[in-house]
């Protein structure tokens, strides 16, 4: 896909540049404007949205990223694809384990409308609607070999699986806002909010604040401690009569263009809110102690009929889980961007920036990007890089191209390195926006 992309957009260019020799370098349409990008994610930016005299702009994008410390990309895609691990993709992750390992998988949709007030030219109102998918889970390494290789050499060893967990929020955000533009000793501002309804999906939060298992010599018995809670709600099939849960959420995102150093600053939070999910919600928990004899498994994935059928109910007695209708709260995966971008020039742009997402064990992200202004074509091409999230290292391009005054495309990936190496890298992603004045 990747591949195409950087095809057509090629093809674009050779056009442009063709057409601008035999025309002696005609120069664009002067309503072509650029501004850097405030994050390399492809939500919906506000304050990159510049109307130039329109009255009304129509926005749709796309994001997908996943990413990991420790499973690399083809792993992710095998897990969530295929479901096939080989026995060297589970021993790349295992030399990458740490202490507390972290995966991530952010999906993102949505349609937006900007339109200039009337008679308050420097007034936008704002409204769209998101669809938002966000899976994370920390665990240590003791975790993920039991998952993976069993317990069989962890004789006379205690596998420590204290502060796990697990969360799932699938959301539609119905949203409202405003957004006012004014200059003030040549600098310019932006500021802006916006509310929303959040219609709840389906989610699921696990949290093992301690759990441990020791395996005794030769598997004659278990000692497990732990407790546990889980928390489930909803279906997953988008509709909107599908209300398992909700919530609300806020926007706020803010922006200054100091004009002498040519410098712009952002600051943005994205979903900042709660769901409640109130519709046939369950709870399951258990805090108990065990010694347990006679069982043994050398990989959990292909335990047979016989060790996982039985009488469950029995099963969970002796485990001591307690199962009940319950309602719960579940804050949202919350996004905080702050960035700064600086002019070299008049075609050069260099963005600093970070992200951190509240209420999951994402890490600080910190990302950079370089980008190039082809005014001729109405294009910027822009290469970024950053660390943390829920991987480590990755890099990625940026594209941005207009068509004429009217339609913006925005295509690109924050984890080019996972797409291309995907064994030796962790991320993978893409992300895609159109934007339509008129």
């Amino acid at each position: 896909m990747l591949k195409k992309l950087l095809y057509f957009f090629g093809l674009v260019c050779l056009v442009h540049i063709a057409k601008a020799n035999s025309d002696s370098v005609k120069t664009a349409s002067t309503d072509f404007s650029y501004s850097a990008p405030t994050t390399i994610f492809g939500i919906y930016d506000p304050l990159n949205v510049n109307l130039n005299g329109k009255k009304i702009a129509f926005s749709a994008y796309g994001d997908v990223y996943s990413a990991s410390n420790c499973f690399s990309a083809s792993f992710i895609q095998n897990f969530f694809g295929s479901g096939f691990i080989s026995e060297e993709m589970k021993n790349d992750a295992a030399a990458k384990l740490s202490d507390k390992n972290t995966i991530g998988v952010d999906l993102a949709s949505g349609l937006w409308m900007m339109m200039a007030l009337k008679n308050k030219p420097s007034m936008y109102l704002l409204a769209g609607v998101d669809y938002n998918f966000e899976e994370s889970s920390q665990f240590t390494a003791d975790l993920f070999h039991l998952v993976f290789y069993g317990n069989y050499d962890l004789q006379d060893y205690t596998a420590v699986m204290s502060d796990s967990k697990f969360s799932l929020t699938n959301v539609m955000e119905y949203k409202v806002g405003l957004m006012k533009h004014y200059t003030e000793d040549y600098n310019t501002y932006k500021l802006g909010a916006s509310i929303g309804l959040v219609q709840g999906l389906s989610g699921l939060d696990i949290k093992a604040p301690s759990a441990t298992l020791y395996t005794a010599e030769d598997g004659r018995y278990l000692d497990l401690d732990y407790d546990f809670t889980i928390k489930t709600s909803g279906k997953s099939k988008p509709s909107l009569t599908n209300f398992a849960g909700a919530g609300f959420s806020a926007d706020i995102f803010a922006q200054v263009y100091f004009k002498g150093p040519e410098i712009t600053i952002n600051a943005m939070a994205n979903d900042l809110g709660m769901i409640f999910w109130n519709n046939d919600p369950t709870k399951i928990s258990a805090d108990s102690v065990l010694h347990f004899e006679g069982v043994e498994t050398n990989n959990l994935f292909s335990a047979t009929d016989e060790a996982t059928t039985g009488n469950s109910d029995s099963l969970l007695q002796i485990l001591g889980v307690v199962e009940k209708s319950d309602v719960f709260t579940q804050a949202l995966p919350s996004r905080i961007n702050i960035s700064a971008s600086k002019m070299f020039g008049s075609d050069y742009y260099f963005t600093l920036g970070g992200q951190y997402m509240l209420n999951t064990p994402y890490k600080p992200l910190v990302f950079m990007q370089l980008a190039k202004v082809f005014t001729p074509l109405q294009m910027a091409i822009g290469v970024n890089a950053h660390g943390g999230g829920y991987g480590v290292f990755n890099a990625g391009i940026d594209i941005s191209k207009t068509f004429g005054s009217m339609i913006e495309l925005r295509l690109g990936s924050n984890s080019l390195l996972g797409l291309v190496a995907a064994d030796a890298f962790t991320g993978i992603g893409g992300y895609g926006t159109i934007t339509v004045k008129l």
